[in-house]
């Protein structure tokens, strides 16, 4: 009985929110022209889809592909998304959601577009365990409830591995005989619309990515396949990049950072991981005290040590071992003049190239 109370005064607040938040809404709803695939199907709507606070809306039936039942009332202007004992209650032009026995602000307002309800795609794909991904360099976004991610920057990435595999282009020396069948999976942190630290004019995602292709070469000539979640100046989504990982079964999965601190006095170097209870030759954590080790010494740096995170999506959603290396502080100016030279970066690239090289060993 309190459980329905509960709810029905939930329903009660987001039903008398729809008449304040329909007046005062000044967000424009915008066409948005963009390819989007749910569990590796194409979908192809005559309604298209919107976008509104820069979150892109889509039609009940393309809600309805990913497994559960979209329910609309017109007379309320009330939507309910249900699949088994979970729940979504919402109502045209508010962004207030009753999730079960909460109640959530939305990113953006469901609406009607030419008669059909158009509903946030990520905020309810993601509330029914599903992952959504978006491909900025070919105006892709994927949605996939099973983890099965056909990612389209994969073909992409295979050519890369078939050009390394050229024997005309790279012949190995046998005491790295071993190392031809691993694969590496390099991160260079954020990208596209997602700088990371900006310090000036100064990018993080530039120096992610110009250590990382150093990085890259280094592990090639050693006769290791490497995969980047991105070659250039692109937006990946976290959890894009792990499936991309996890779907290479790489052997390794290396994330670069440059930190920032409020000190702008703070200087060093750090890597962080996911902690596991579980015992095998190569964890996160044995990567982590690795690298953090060589770069300590490699580098001459202050050591921060090893931070176990628990939350941070590229090391808890991989399948092997793990570790974000932070490079240095941005937010010290001695630490920037540093970390913009190819002397630091070459460096950096070949102190990572050690551990990799140390840990594969191990495994």
């Amino acid at each position: 009985m309190l459980k329905k109370i509960i709810i029905a005064f939930l329903i009660f607040i987001l039903f008398c929110g729809v008449l304040s938040v329909s007046a005062n809404a000044n967000s424009e709803y915008i066409p948005y022209n963009i390819e989007l695939w749910v569990d590796n199907q194409k979908v192809e709507t005559d309604t298209g889809y919107l976008v509104q606070n820069g979150h892109m809306l889509v039609p009940a039936q393309v809600i309805e592909m990913t497994g559960v039942s979209v329910g609309w009332e017109p007379d309320e202007w009330k939507i309910r998304i249900t699949r088994d004992e979970r729940t979504l209650t919402m109502y045209i032009a508010n962004y207030q959601c009753a999730n079960g026995a909460k109640v959530e602000r939305m990113p953006a307002q469901p609406t009607l577009l030419q008669d059909t309800v158009m509903i946030p795609l990520r905020y309810v794909t993601e509330a029914f365990g599903a992952m959504v991904f978006w491909n900025g360099s070919a105006n892709q976004v994927i949605v996939s409830t099973t983890g099965d991610i056909q990612l389209p920057w994969l073909q992409e990435q295979e050519n890369q591995r078939d050009e390394q595999q050229n024997p005309e282009s790279r012949q190995p020396d046998e005491k790295n005989e071993y190392l031809k069948n691993k694969i590496v999976v390099l991160d260079p942190g954020h990208g596209g619309k997602d700088p990371g630290a900006v310090a000036g004019k100064i990018q993080e995602k530039d120096l992610n990515l110009q250590v990382s292709e150093i990085l890259k070469e280094l592990l090639v000539d050693a006769g290791i396949t490497v995969y980047m979640t991105r070659s250039d100046d692109r937006f990946v989504d976290l959890y894009g990049r792990a499936a991309f990982a996890n779907r290479l079964k790489a052997n390794l999965f290396v994330s670069i950072h440059h930190n920032a601190s409020p000190d702008t006095g703070a200087q060093g170097v750090m890597t962080l991981y996911y902690p596991t209870s579980k015992e095998k030759s190569m964890t996160g954590k044995k990567f982590a005290q690795i690298v953090q080790r060589n770069m300590v010494e490699d580098l001459k740096a202050r050591d921060w040590g090893i931070i176990p995170r628990p939350n941070l999506v590229v090391t808890r959603e991989t399948s092997m071992p793990a570790v974000i290396a932070e490079l240095g502080f941005m937010t010290s100016s001695q630490e920037l003049k540093k970390l913009v030279t190819y002397e630091f970066q070459k460096k950096a690239a070949e102190s990572l190239y050690r551990s990799i090289i140390e840990a594969l060993h191990q495994q």
